[in-house]
This record gives C-alpha cells, sequence and structure tokens, in this order.
C-alpha cells in the first residue's frame, strides 16, 4: 500500500481515513487559449489558465480491522458525499487539498474484494464561477502539510448519522 490518505468534511466534523491506498495521481493541468477566447478577452495568462485541480485515489477498503460492516458504511458514505455534493478536505502524504467534490466513485467487489471492496474516488477542485471569471490565474493554493492535525474518529453512530441526512438507507 502507498500510504493513508483522509477525506475531511468540515462541514460536519467528520475524517474518513483510508488505510489501503494503492496509488494517489495528481494532477494539475493547464486550458490552453483558444483562438476564439483570445478574441473574446478571457482570463487567460500567457495564452493559458488553470484548470481545478484533480486527485484520483486507487483504494482498497475492507472489513479488516474494523467493525463488521465497516467498508458497506465507507461506501454508503462516500456514495452520500457525492450525492450531497459535500465540499471535502483531501488530506495526502504530499499535499492537502482544500473544496474538493467528489466527482466519480467507482467500487467494486468481486473475488479478491469478498469482505470488502475496491475502487477509484476522484476529487475535484471547487471554483466557483465568479472567481474563476475574476481571477488572473484561478490557481488553487498548494498548502504543505507537516502533519494532518487533529483527527477525529468517525464512530458508527456518527457515520450513521451522516448517511441518515444525507438519505441513505
Amino acid at each position: 500500500m502507498t500510504s493513508s490518505v483522509s477525506v475531511q468534511l468540515p462541514s460536519y466534523g467528520y475524517v474518513y481515513t483510508f488505510s489501503g491506498v494503492i496509488s494517489i495521481q495528481h494532477e494539475f493541468s493547464l486550458k490552453i487559449q483558444t483562438e476564439s477566447e483570445s478574441a473574446s478577452g478571457s482570463d487567460y495568462v500567457n495564452g493559458a489558465r488553470n484548470k481545478p485541480d484533480k486527485i484520483i485515489l486507487s483504494i482498497i477498503e475492507t472489513d479488516v480491522g474494523h467493525v463488521i460492516g465497516w467498508s458497506d458504511q465507507m461506501l454508503q458514505a462516500m456514495e452520500a458525499i457525492k450525492r450531497t455534493r459535500t465540499l471535502c478536505n483531501v488530506i495526502t502524504p504530499a499535499k492537502t487539498y482544500s473544496a474538493m467534490l467528489l466527482s466519480e466513485f467507482v467500487a467494486t467487489v468481486d473475488e479478491s474484494s469478498q469482505s470488502g471492496w475496491k475502487g477509484t474516488l476522484t476529487f475535484v477542485q471547487y471554483v466557483p464561477p465568479a472567481v474563476q471569471e475574476k481571477t488572473a490565474d484561478n490557481a488553487s493554493t498548494a498548502v504543505h502539510t507537516g502533519s494532518t492535525g487533529t483527527v477525529q474518529t468517525v464512530s458508527g453512530t456518527s457515520l450513521q448519522n451522516l448517511l441518515d441526512r444525507a438519505g441513505v438507507r
């Protein structure tokens, strides 16, 4: 396993930690100005503009080391976070990303993951349209983390409360 990654939900005070991280893909890219955008006076600097940051996590989540049913609860929690479009902070060993949305979530249960699931979580930085139009570089600010700060353990009851608020049954 590569390392662990935490997903914080500041609005709820929850932290979900994935210890079965297989890979972490950090994506930083530019949108290159087209001829039509050049004519409209868009917010490009040197012919390019930053696209929102993106991070893709490949993970394995199992009940091993947890209570039975933990991986199912994590599956439901991630689905609820995506469906409710809850802004998250994603903390990796290399960088902390803020204002991230879980844009895609793929989970597979097969022979190799019978006591849990494996899958990918794709988080994309949320940049409000007004910010995209008003900033010259619309860049995200990298935050180097020497530590993850205070990590709050999410109990089964807290997890269930989040799922209840999100309407997941």
